[in-house]
């Protein structure tokens, strides 16, 4: 396998072990599209780069610094010293700031407020 081939192969596991949360971030930015294209492309045994690109450019854009491809995590060799990254971790908070409500995630999409029915504010923990 060439190393490009290693790295796209790569980008398709992550985007296999974490299709839920992709979709979940794109449908609060309002369109899966791009992980569908992916989902689509290696479904039809089609050139994933193209979809790959894309989605990982737009999960950089709306705040995930890896995207699909830049995951340290997956490679074997790490510098000494360097240790695995912590999974990022969500948390749903209210919308308003006006009380302290969270919600963790969970089946179901995003929690609302039990007020006005406002969607919750999706939050990273660091």
């Amino acid at each position: 396998m060439t190393e490009g081939a290693g790295r796209t192969a790569a980008a398709v596991g992550y985007v296999c072990e974490h299709v839920a949360d992709i979709q979940e971030l794109l449908a609060e930015l309002g369109d899966t599209s791009p992980v569908e294209r992916v989902l689509a492309a290696v479904r039809a045994g089609e050139d994933v780069t193209e979809p790959l690109d894309r989605l990982h450019k737009i999960l950089q854009a709306n705040g995930d610094v890896l995207g699909v491809y830049g995951d340290p995590g997956r490679s074997a060799l790490r510098p000494a010293g360097v240790a695995r990254p912590a999974p990022v971790e969500v948390v749903f908070l209210c919308p308003h700031r006006r009380c302290t409500r969270y919600r963790w995630p969970g089946a179901g999409g995003t929690p609302v407020c039990g007020i006005d029915g406002t969607p919750m504010a999706r939050e990273r923990l660091r």
